[in-house]
């Protein structure tokens, strides 16, 4: 049993810790791009369009912990048109335009549950 929980350890060690997601961090009048590392609760890479019939177009990209995609059609001159675009592979916002579809798991999140379940399953199992 211990050959087994020093094992889980080493690999737990191994696996190190996730990367942090990667983005274009900018805002400009166009598709700007400036890529950062993002914070290592970042789990988004945000893109937010707003067209303003009056001062123009203001693109923000950004890392973000929390993202819900919006899409809004033109209202009062005022209000203008706007789109919240949400991605999680590294720099997926480059563009204007959605490509990647949400991931649900991150891959260092997948192991490490994986390896927190095989170590419970250890210390649970000679109870039995």
């Amino acid at each position: 049993m211990k050959t087994a929980l020093l094992l889980l350890v080493a690999l737990a060690v191994a696996a190190g810790p996730a990367r942090a997601l990667r983005c274009h961090v900018c805002s400009s009048s166009s598709n700007c791009e400036k890529a950062q590392n993002c914070a290592a609760s970042a789990r988004y890479c945000r893109t937010s369009t707003k067209m303003e019939p009056l001062m123009g177009n203001l693109v923000e990209k950004d890392c973000a912990e929390s993202c819900t995609p919006t899409h809004s059609l033109p209202g009062q001159v005022s209000s203008g048109a706007a789109a919240t675009l949400c991605c999680q592979d590294d720099l997926c916002n480059r563009s204007l335009q959605s490509r990647a579809p949400a991931r649900t798991l991150l891959p260092g999140t997948a192991l490490g549950l994986a390896l927190a379940l095989g170590l419970l399953a250890l210390l649970v199992a000679p109870s039995l």
